[in-house]
């Protein structure tokens, strides 16, 4: 099933990029591309068609698919994934690649802008290898909160301090859920501080947490949920991991200077003094 492609857009000749789409991917939404509909081995038709980007219903990502955009000609590759909530643990194989989540419910100019975006970025990878300025900027953003959360230690008393055990922080991210009882939920919606609560308790109890798991500890929907860990990750806040156990689930826990930094953060705000 093939498009034709529009010769330029926003300026940047872009004839001969190809999109390979697999899935539930409305014709509408890339139409403009030259697009060709992968068959029942999306794996080999990826390695054949070496497309300039992949747009898939992110419940056709797997183990092999990983393993395949991992090869050094495909690293940089571009995927957009159509997600729906039940596609956590599948969008967290894919966590290191250049992925953009779209919700399945979104509408149809929602998906073509995405397309578009990507597209235009990699006419415009002269190189042929994009650099997301992006990324740079979440890696500054990380090194600034890390230092702001260590200054913060300062804030907790000096003596009498109770050791950060993971039944506080529990009990903090329960103190946190309780304001939803008298305000609306959303108003308070802080997932990246949320993933780092659920994560520092993980950590102090030794247990691995899945993506899916993480999505629900965000308190938002799903897709954004998604799109913050994924964000994390890049910025090095977080680190993805295989289960050892089974390849297809993801774990995804604090980075060590990421721990180091809550650890601190949460002596002080634990034992501020005055609580």
């Amino acid at each position: 099933m093939g498009y034709t492609a529009t010769s330029e857009m926003n300026g940047v000749s872009a004839p001969d990029l190809r999109l390979l789409v697999a899935g539930d991917v409305p014709g509408a939404a890339v139409e403009r591309w030259r697009a060709v509909r992968a068959g029942a081995d999306l794996v080999a038709d990826v390695r054949r068609e070496r497309p300039d980007l992949l747009v898939i219903d992110a419940s056709l990502a797997t183990v092999e698919l990983a393993t395949a955009l991992g090869d050094t000609l495909m690293e940089d590759l571009p995927v957009i994934l159509l997600t729906a909530d039940s596609d956590a643990d599948a969008v967290g194989l894919l966590l290191e690649r250049r992925i953009e989540l779209v919700d399945k419910g979104a509408r149809i100019p929602v998906l073509q802008a995405a397309i578009d975006r990507s597209v235009e970025r990699r006419a415009a990878d002269a190189g042929g290898r994009y650099v997301d300025d992006r990324l740079a900027t979440l890696r500054r953003d990380a090194e600034r909160v890390a230092a702001a959360l260590q200054e913060l230690t300062g804030a907790r008393a000096s003596e009498g301090a109770r050791p950060v055990t993971a039944q506080r922080v529990r009990a903090h991210i329960r103190s946190r859920r309780l304001r939803e009882k008298f305000f609306e939920p959303g108003l308070f919606a802080d997932p990246v501080w949320d993933i780092l609560l659920d994560l520092s308790a993980a950590r102090l109890e030794q247990k691995s947490v899945s993506v899916s798991s993480l999505c629900i500890a965000a308190s938002v929907p799903t897709t954004t949920a998604l799109r913050t860990i994924k964000q994390m990750v890049d910025s090095g806040l977080l680190v993805r991991r295989s289960d050892p156990s089974d390849a297809r689930r993801t774990f995804i826990e604090l980075s060590v200077p990421s721990a180091r930094a809550m650890e601190g953060c949460l002596d002080a705000v634990l034992n501020l003094e005055g609580l």
